[in-house]
């Protein structure tokens, strides 16, 4: 990380912006970081100050240059940020790349070379988001080696928009005839207000999305900003530190890095931060503000200012980068979940080696170019070239899996029947190959997600916002019966074992997919209020289409080696449907892995060694919705149609991580698209033997 670039020259004056504890703060603030995620798996605050550091730096340089009358030139100074962020930031993508490559199985390539994109193009904390990535997870075959980069990505973001709010505050000051630092403390204080309260409500709703959410950060930006504008705190009031006496900025200055430094430590507050939490770790570091400089041997600004905390500033933006993808391939290369003492003292010091050495050879000199830095026309270039340098590996890298796994499937109707091998007539193709290697491919099965042809549009497109980016379909004639599936994403990976059926009978298949929603309108989630919306979004819009048919999952396999039960929608929402006449088809949750088959095999196992017995007391043989199906029948106009595909998925009561050289689940939760989509002859032999109206 990297705070807000100053073209200041470095003197310890107000003027400057240049004060040396501070810089040893930022030096702090980091090494808390990598202390915390090294040896403690907790969240230490370090970032949160960082950030407040960034806008605070920022702030000062522009609301300088307006009470000067300077122009603000927000467009050179995005030249000269991203000049100098993005090139250690590609040295460190494409050094991550390599060791993920080198060191780590195939099935990690794909998510890698994405997260990479993502964090080059400054968003990699929305494709987290979109991942549905979990920040207190355990280092798994699914961690991002690359996930640093999502504040990297806020505050990218941020960079971009601050020096337009800073524009909007000059032109806002000049018309009301005001100061310009009148007009950033009021349009700050607003900022503030309303994403702090919207950090506090995302928080507590959804704490794995808020974490990453821009708008619920923003505020520990307009913290510092407002900072920024405290002559006390920016070392430009009546002396250093204010009004206050020396010995009151001592205390203040050992408090508030006894704060910061023991949040983490007292507080084990992973699940409550971006929330009101954050505000712990900021007050520690408005108290090292406060203090300023109090010229005391005894005072914390002295041990902030020493050579260990200046040189720790110097690498902080590198030592952030770097830490993070060396943990994560250690733990990942080598198995662990935790590093202890001996292997993470050596990630320590190997990230403090390679950060060093980064911010010598790379981010000094691009900083410190004077021909980059003497035209914003040759800053944007400097930070084009590193971008297309960073960028062009990893699209390339991708392009190529994603052809290799399409020269595959070409051959997959001879050498991967998938589920079609169950089917007793099947016959094995005569020019199929013994040693082709299964679908999906290595580097791609780990995104193998079920993905119809085209988004809903039309009479079908929604128009709720909740289901705009949720609502896919099949190609189909535009009077063509619509099956419409409901649910979240295991039902939606389950549902391709209905896209053939559909096609060759004509219907149009509609996916309305909830990542980790479960479909359970009127019923509260513990997912919270965004999916609750969500589903009654959903609901409406079955009344709205008006299907034919709906499909949805009556029965409910909790994680953590529950039974199945009957879903809440089976007895609520369900004879809802059928009153209204629309036939239901009731589809089986499919069973949970007690591992990650696809680390099993990566890992050596043969396809014997990573078979898991089907435990029947989770898993019964007949459903456990049965009798209120029975009960359901006839009921209404419409039928229910019972759908099970465990017979597909654990045939003989074995869940084989491989059927017909097709993988079958690509994590403990989710079966393969691949491998739904080729038992389409099952689900289409149930429902027609059921009498489900084609």
């Amino acid at each position: 990380m990297t705070s807000a670039p100053s073209t200041a020259p470095d003197r310890p004056d107000a003027r400057s912006g240049h004060r040396a504890e501070l810089h040893g703060l930022r030096g702090l603030a980091i090494g808390l970081v990598v202390v915390y995620h090294v040896f403690l798996d907790r969240v230490s605050g370090g970032v949160d100050v960082f950030l407040f550091l960034s806008a605070f730096f920022l702030t000062g340089s522009f609301v300088r240059r307006m009470e000067d009358g300077r122009p603000l030139a927000p467009v050179a100074y995005w030249a000269r940020t991203f000049k100098r962020l993005l090139p250690p930031a590609v040295v460190v993508v494409l050094g991550t790349l390599a060791a993920v490559r080198l060191l780590l199985p195939p099935s990690t390539w794909i998510p890698s070379l994405q997260d990479a994109v993502a964090s080059l193009l400054q968003v990699q904390n929305w494709h987290l988001i979109r991942r549905g990535t979990d920040y207190e997870a355990a280092a798994t075959l699914m961690t991002s080696p690359m996930q640093q980069f999502w504040s990297m990505s806020i505050q990218g973001q941020v960079f971009l928009l601050w020096p337009l709010l800073f524009v909007l505050c000059a032109l806002l000051a000049r018309a009301a005839g005001v100061s310009p630092r009148r007009a950033v403390l009021v349009l700050m204080a607003v900022v503030a207000a309303g994403s702090f309260a919207w950090s506090v409500l995302s928080t507590a709703t959804q704490q794995p999305v808020a974490y990453f959410d821009t708008t619920a950060r923003m505020w520990e930006f307009a913290a510092g900003s407002l900072l920024a504008l405290w002559p006390a705190a920016a070392g430009t009031g009546a002396g250093s530190g204010g009004s206050l006496s020396v010995r009151v900025r001592i205390v203040l200055g050992w408090a508030g890095l006894a704060v910061l430094v023991g949040t983490g430590i007292v507080l084990d507050a992973r699940s409550l931060f971006p929330g009101w939490i954050a505000l712990v770790p900021l007050l520690g570091a408005t108290g090292v503000f406060l203090a300023g400089t109090t010229g005391s041997r005894w005072g914390a600004d002295r041990l902030l200012a020493s050579r260990p905390f200046s040189v720790l500033g110097d690498i902080s933006y590198s030592l952030y980068l770097i830490h993070w993808p060396l943990l994560t391939v250690v733990l990942l290369a080598t198995g662990r979940e935790r590093t202890g003492a001996l292997i993470g003292a050596l990630v320590v010091v190997v990230s403090l080696v390679l950060a060093w050495l980064l911010t010598r050879l790379v981010d000094s000199p691009v900083r410190r170019w004077r021909w980059a830095n003497a035209a914003p026309l040759r800053s944007w270039a400097v930070a084009g070239l590193a971008l297309l340098l960073g960028l062009g590996p990893a699209l390339g890298a991708q392009v190529a899996i994603e052809r290799s796994a399409e020269e595959a499937e070409r051959r997959a109707v001879a050498d991967n029947p998938g589920a079609r091998v169950l089917d007793p007539e099947h016959l094995p193709h005569p020019n199929a190959d013994p040693d082709a290697p299964p679908l999906p491919t290595a580097g791609t099965v780990r995104s193998d997600w079920a993905a119809l042809e085209e988004p809903c549009a039309g009479e079908l497109a929604p128009i709720e916002g909740f289901l705009e980016d949720s609502c896919t379909m099949t190609e189909a004639p535009e009077d063509a019966p619509v099956l419409l599936v409901v649910g979240n994403s295991r039902v939606a990976q389950n549902a391709m074992a209905l896209v053939e059926p559909a096609r060759e009978h004509g219907w149009r298949l509609v996916v309305v997919r909830g990542p980790s929603c479960v479909f359970t309108p009127g019923i509260a989630t513990y997912k919270g209020p965004e999916c609750d919306a969500h589903n009654d979004a959903a609901m409406e819009y079955i009344g709205r289409v008006a299907p034919e048919a709906v499909v949805v999952s009556t029965t409910l396999l909790p994680k953590g080696a529950q039974p199945e039960r009957v879903s809440p929608v089976t007895e609520e929402t369900v004879p809802a449907l059928l009153a209204d006449g629309v036939d239901v088809v009731a589809l089986r949750e499919t069973p949970r892995l007690s591992a990650d088959p696809i680390a099993c095999l990566e890992e050596g196992g043969s396809a014997a060694d990573c078979t898991e017995g089907l435990d029947l007391e989770i898993m019964p043989r007949e459903r456990t919705d049965a009798a209120t199906l029975e009960e359901l029948a006839g009921s209404g106009e419409g039928r229910v149609y019972p759908l099970d595909l465990l017979p597909v998925v654990c045939p003989e009561e074995e869940c084989p991580p491989l059927i017909g050289n097709v993988h079958v689940m690509f994590d403990q939760d989710h079966t393969t698209a691949t491998y739904m989509s080729s038992a389409g002859w099952a689900a289409d032999r149930q429902l027609t033997g059921a009498g489900f109206p084609w």
